[in-house]
């Protein structure tokens, strides 16, 4: 029976590297069996391929549901879509208007779900949120609260939610850790289908990859600035994109450099113990998720919103380093406003 393997994220595990590989090895998989295309009317970018069929799921109409199956579900093989956008569809029976059609077509489904652990998790939730041309300018305590109070962290609870829909048995769930060999992203996805990479396969490198903590915090202040002055979305990702570029390399993440204190992260994952160990059971057939939290001496951590003016003057003297490198010529008598114009100018580029 042919099958439809549905990539649900969660976001932020290495979602946009899977993505990347599928998308630049169409016709390698298509030689093995699988079809991962993209309909023609899916306006989304880098979202994967089944970015609009998530949305007609949540919102409708549910005709376009069925409507963009038929487009994938023509193939003569088995079927990948991908979209971390899928991943809210777990709560309630979000899913089942898309597995209802899957199965009166014929074909058997498959979910795979990545998880990280809670803290990791959070840390690049927030990091994005600064990073993307959104309203977001809220601090990371708040956005900690609002996962919280979602049950976005409680991993047992969401993947229970899933069962009830589609079924353990239908379920792959796979669990990101730092001590894993880079690429096992993309090499547990290949397991899945029953492959391994192409002979002489060149490693993708990871996409979207999270800039530091006090680089972050820095982003933050000037968006929300930014945001103030009236910046359009797309302006403000722009500019906040290419702020970090620079910040990242005035302030380059290091351990020590962290949104989550060592006894922040150490209570967090406290709170989580019971649902990661129910997870172990219930999905992963008793062996542990998550790497042990490592030794760190509380000491050495130092809050990143206390790096905030070191990462800022880094920026602007960079930027003026850049000025000069470039022969930009100086204004006489310039103000403090001209000036900054001319870093914008120079961070526009």
């Amino acid at each position: 029976m042919k099958t439809v393997l549905f990539h649900v994220g969660m976001p932020k595990c290495a979602t946009t590297t899977i993505q990347s590989f599928l998308t630049e090895r169409v016709e390698w998989l298509e030689a093995q069996g699988f079809s991962y295309t993209k309909h023609s009317d899916d306006p989304t970018q880098h979202q994967g391929n089944a970015a609009q069929l998530a949305e007609y799921a949540m919102n409708g109409p549910r005709a376009r549901v069925a409507e963009h199956l038929d487009f994938f579900l023509r193939s003569e093989g088995n079927v990948l879509l991908s979209s971390e956008m899928l991943f809210g569809l777990g709560r309630g029976n979000g899913f089942e208007a898309i597995q209802k059609e899957v199965l009166r077509r014929g074909f058997d489904l498959r979910v795979i779900v990545y998880l990280k652990r809670q803290d990791l998790w959070i840390e690049s939730d927030y990091k994005q949120h600064v990073k993307d041309g959104n309203l977001w300018d809220g601090e990371f305590a708040d956005l900690l609260a609002l996962r919280r109070s979602k049950h976005t962290l409680d991993y047992h609870f969401i993947l229970s939610s899933w069962a009830k829909q589609v079924g353990r048995a239908r379920m792959h769930v796979v669990p990101l850790n730092p001590s894993q060999e880079k690429g096992y992203a993309i090499d547990s996805f290949l397991a899945v289908l029953g492959l391994s990479r192409p002979e002489a396969e060149v490693a993708v490198p990871s996409r979207n990859v999270s800039p530091s903590a006090s680089a972050t915090e820095a982003a933050r202040e000037v968006k929300r600035h930014l945001i103030a002055s009236g910046a359009s979305h797309e302006d403000v990702r722009r500019l906040i994109s290419a702020f970090l570029e620079v910040a990242q390399e005035v302030n380059p993440a290091t351990r020590d450099d962290s949104l989550l204190s060592p006894e922040a992260r150490r209570a967090l994952l406290q709170d989580y113990a019971q649902s990661n160990a129910a997870l172990s059971r219930d999905f992963l057939g008793g062996k542990p998720a998550f790497d042990d939290l490592p030794e760190a001496a509380p000491e050495a951590w130092v809050a990143p919103v206390e790096r905030v003016p070191g990462v800022l003057a880094g920026v602007i003297a960079r930027s003026m380093v850049r000025v000069q490198d470039e022969d930009i010529a100086p204004v006489q008598d310039e103000g403090p406003v001209s000036f900054f114009t001319r870093i914008k100018t120079l961070l526009n580029r």
